[in-house]
C-alpha cells in the first residue's frame, strides 16, 4: 500500500474521476472547467478554515499546508457539485424565461458565507464542520425562498453528489486507509461530526451534501437561469 501521504491525493484523484464522467455528459463544458478552476483556489484557500480543528492530511510535498490535492479536489468538487444535475437529469434551459443576472447578490452571498465560516469558526471557535454545514444549508435556503424552483434540482445534485463521495470515500478511507481519519482527523470527540457509516465521517457526509445543494444552484441563481424537461421542448 501506497504510504499515507498518498491518501488525500487519492481521494482527490477518484472525485476528479466523478468530474470527469459528469464532463462528457454535461452539455456546458466550458462552464465546467471555468468553474473549476475557481473551486481550485477556493479549494487551497478554505484550508483556512478546516486545518484548525478539522484535519491536518499529510500531503505529498507538505504536511499543514495546502497543496495540490486541495486544487484537484475543489476543482473536482465544484464541477460535481455544480453541474451533476445537467448531466443526469433531463433538463434544458428555458430561454423563454429569464431575470436579470444577480451578480451584486451572489457576490454578496460569497462574503457572508466567507464572514460566517471566519467569524464562528476563527473567532468564536465553533467546530469548523458544524459551521460550514449550517452555513451552506443557511444560504441554500435564502435562494430557495427566492427561487423555488431551483429547489429539486438543488436537492437531487445533494443526494446524486452524496452517493457519489460515499463510494469515494469507501474506496480511499474504508478499504486503502481506514486508519485515516482517527490519526489525521480531529473529529473523533464531536458529537455528530465524528460518528462513523463504513469509515466514512458523517462530518463528511454532511459538508459534501450540503455543499452540491447549494452550489448546484449557483448557475441558475446569479444568471437568472431557469430550467425546464427537455421533454417539454419537444411537445
Amino acid at each position: 500500500m501506497l504510504p499515507d501521504k498518498f491518501a488525500y491525493l487519492t481521494m482527490a484523484l477518484l472525485y476528479l474521476l466523478a468530474w470527469w464522467v459528469i464532463y462528457l455528459r454535461s452539455p456546458w463544458k466550458s462552464g465546467m472547467i471555468k468553474v473549476g478552476i475557481i473551486g481550485g483556489l477556493m479549494g487551497i484557500i478554505a484550508e483556512v478554515w478546516y486545518f484548525h480543528d478539522y484535519w491536518r492530511p499529510p500531503m505529498i510535498l507538505a504536511e499543514g499546508w495546502p497543496g495540490i490535492e486541495d486544487f484537484i479536489i475543489g476543482f473536482a468538487m465544484f464541477g460535481v457539485g455544480g453541474y451533476i444535475h445537467s448531466a443526469y437529469t433531463r433538463r434544458e434551459i428555458d430561454y423563454d424565461r429569464q431575470t436579470p443576472a444577480k451578480n451584486r447578490d451572489f457576490f454578496i452571498l460569497w462574503v457572508l458565507g466567507c464572514t460566517s465560516l471566519t467569524v464562528f469558526s476563527l473567532v468564536l471557535k465553533i467546530h469548523s464542520g458544524y459551521v460550514t454545514f449550517l452555513t451552506f444549508m443557511g444560504l441554500a435556503i435564502y435562494i430557495w425562498i427566492q427561487r423555488p424552483d431551483l429547489i429539486q434540482i438543488s436537492l437531487t445534485s445533494g443526494v446524486s453528489t452524496l452517493g457519489i463521495v460515499m463510494v469515494i470515500y469507501y474506496i480511499t478511507f474504508g478499504v486503502l486507509y481506514p486508519h485515516f481519519w482517527d490519526t489525521y482527523g480531529m473529529l473523533n470527540d464531536e458529537p455528530i461530526l465524528g460518528y462513523k457509516i463504513l469509515s466514512i465521517p458523517v462530518s463528511e457526509m454532511l459538508w459534501h451534501f450540503s455543499w452540491a445543494v447549494l452550489c448546484s444552484m449557483f448557475r441558475g441563481y446569479r444568471n437568472g437561469v431557469y430550467y425546464k424537461d427537455a421533454s417539454t421542448s419537444e411537445v
